[in-house]
């Protein structure tokens, strides 16, 4: 009886739970359009707050290109007024560049023009020179000139006076203070002109005693007298290479010196 009675309960619920489902399945048979709507809005739902957040951060992205692009905005204008600040500036430039070369070119003019003024005037000094120290060959003798009357050998000093060389080298050395003053050449080893007891200085080489040479032979040690008149014709030299000649012979003291006289006049 009992097991008859738990059978009846079973089949009781059994039938109870197909009409459930029956009632479940009838319900969702009716509804289920409803139910998709449901799912579909629940589904739009997620869709659209995705959306929402993508928008949002497009939004924001948006706003930072804005900001950039009046940043670069800014930037551009700041630097259009500054191309407009250097055009400005270059024309001027470009004004003022004008009237320097025409200016440069004026002053080319004058210097070109005060070059050959200062030629003119050197030409003009060279013939006063020469007049006042005329330089002359003696004749029947190669290579031997004298100075304003006086022969002064070409430095081969055996069997000449000492006070007429001495006196020689004093015009000598009085006329290459002159010209390295006109030349405007400072001469490597100064020349003190006083007559026949003139002498030249040696401040660069070492030397014991006084750097003083005397450019007379007459109570003098001779080799210092040598030595003096082979510094004056350096000078002699230093003059002929700031006119661009070359020595051929720097023991040739007068025809150095001629020839240096006769390139400032052909250049005049």
């Amino acid at each position: 009886m009992k097991l008859e009675k738990i059978e009846r309960g079973i089949s009781s619920a059994e039938q109870a739970r197909d009409r459930d489902e029956l009632n479940i399945s009838t319900y969702l048979a009716t509804n289920a359009s409803a139910f998709k709507s449901v799912v579909r809005v629940s589904l739009e739902r997620v869709w659209l707050s995705r959306q929402a957040s993508s928008l949002e951060a497009e939004h924001g992205l948006l706003e930072k290109v804005k900001m950039k692009r009046e940043g670069e905005k800014t930037r551009i204008e700041l630097r259009n007024d500054e191309l407009t600040v250097a055009k400005r500036n270059l024309e001027e430039r470009r004004r003022e560049l004008g009237e320097m070369r025409a200016d440069l070119e004026t002053q080319r003019r004058k210097a070109e023009e005060t070059k050959v003024e200062i030629l003119m005037q050197r030409r003009r000094i060279c013939d006063d020179l020469e007049r006042i120290y005329p330089i002359e060959p003696i004749v029947g003798k190669s290579l031997a000139f004298s100075i304003r009357g006086v022969e002064l050998p070409n430095t081969e000093y055996s069997g000449f006076d000492d006070d007429v060389l001495g006196t020689a080298l004093g015009y000598t050395a009085h006329l290459v203070y002159l010209l390295s003053f006109y030349l405007n050449v400072k001469l490597r080893y100064p020349v003190y002109p006083a007559g026949n007891k003139s002498y030249v200085e040696d401040s660069v080489s070492v030397f014991q005693g006084s750097r003083t040479f005397p450019l007379w032979p007459r109570g003098s040690v001779y080799y210092r007298f040598e030595y003096g008149v082979f510094l004056l014709n350096k000078n002699i030299e230093q003059l002929m290479n700031s006119q661009s000649l070359l020595v051929i012979d720097l023991r040739h003291t007068l025809p150095n010196l001629k020839c240096l006289l006769l390139s400032m006049e052909a250049n005049g």
